[in-house]
């Protein structure tokens, strides 16, 4: 199982990110291997609003909306209170931003693989799960 978090569905989305072609790359495979992903809710706004943000195209942000919404295998766990109250303790004993926290604890408590191009995540996050790039994680698929 893997947490897929807004990084590589936003550089999948955007053309001209540096990761886009090893990010559409890595989702590509996830869904023909039907690879099961849990991501937190929080994932639709967050993809959403960096796209449109960047680019002020309302239709690519709904287009990344689309990207993730099609995975068949894809569940989206709900910010409850537990899962949020978990998501502070890992934001305040590890330094990260809030967003980045609740990836870790969904990865966290559905034994997930964290997968991500942000560098603080990969480091601090691997105290908590297994955190790996789409490069790193498309090996070992």
């Amino acid at each position: 199982m893997l947490t897929i978090d807004a990084s590589v569905y936003i550089a999948a989305a955007l053309a001209t990110d540096k990761y886009h072609t090893d990010s559409v790359l890595f989702l590509g495979k996830t869904r023909r291997l039907s690879t099961d992903i849990v991501c937190p809710a929080l994932v639709l706004p967050e993809c959403a609003g960096a796209v449109a943000r960047r680019t002020g195209r309302a239709s690519l942000a709904q287009h990344v909306l689309t990207l993730i919404g099609t995975s068949a295998s894809l569940t989206l766990a709900p910010l409850g209170e537990t899962l949020a109250r978990q998501a502070a303790d890992i934001a305040r004993l590890y330094q990260l931003r809030g967003a980045d926290a609740v990836y870790v604890a969904v990865a966290q408590a559905f034994g997930a693989t964290l997968i991500t191009w942000d560098t603080e995540v990969l480091q601090r996050g691997q105290a908590v799960v297994v955190t790996l790039t789409p490069t790193q994680a498309a090996v070992i698929l």
